[in-house]
């Protein structure tokens, strides 16, 4: 699963491989076919096993830092530039899935579910900071959720056009957090 997953980060249902992925294992393809049926049963696994993960972890950032929106944001806007060059992949993965006009429908869907149960973690963040009294209680919390995500997309989509990592660092680290801060 671990190489068919960098295979999906890396270039997209597109790289997926049965060949590659058996040349690795040293095993056949008719083994991998066997125990996956086909390119779109596994692709289906690794994006299961993979919003699994990922959604677990943003569940577990809202559950560190409960009752401190700010604190929040700031390690999510951290989780956007991790200092293993090689974890950035994972971060732009859903986004080049949702936009792969090759995907399956069942794997598309599967990207579209993980951003709405991401959408729904930030909802409930931003919901405990009004009521908690972090941020104003004039906003609407759903359309800030909205806000959230559209950044998060244009950071994720913006990561993956800039060839230097530093550089893209320094222009756009923070903006959730400038963004959180006009809330107050």
């Amino acid at each position: 699963m671990k190489i068919a997953e960098d295979q999906l980060l890396r270039g997209g249902y597109a790289r997926l491989n049965f060949g590659t992925i058996a040349k690795v294992l040293e095993t056949t393809r008719a083994n991998l076919h066997y125990h996956f049926g086909n390119k779109e049963t596994l692709a289906i696994e690794v994006i299961r096993e993979f919003s699994l993960r990922q959604i677990a972890g943003l569940k577990a950032l809202h559950q560190a830092y409960r009752h401190d929106f700010h604190g929040f944001i700031a390690a999510l806007d951290a989780s956007f530039w991790p200092e293993n060059p090689s974890d950035d992949q994972a971060l732009n993965t859903c986004t080049m899935l949702a936009l792969d006009t090759d995907l399956p429908e069942e794997v598309r869907d599967m990207s579209y579910n993980f951003y709405q149960q991401a959408e729904e973690i930030i909802l409930a963040a931003i919901s405990e900071a009004v009521a908690d009294g972090e941020v104003r209680q004039d906003i609407d919390p759903k359309r800030e959720t909205v806000r959230a995500h559209v950044m998060m997309m244009g950071l994720m989509t913006s990561i993956q056009h800039v060839s230097d990592k530093d550089v893209a660092r320094s222009q756009m680290s923070g903006l959730l957090v400038e963004w959180a801060e006009g809330l107050r």
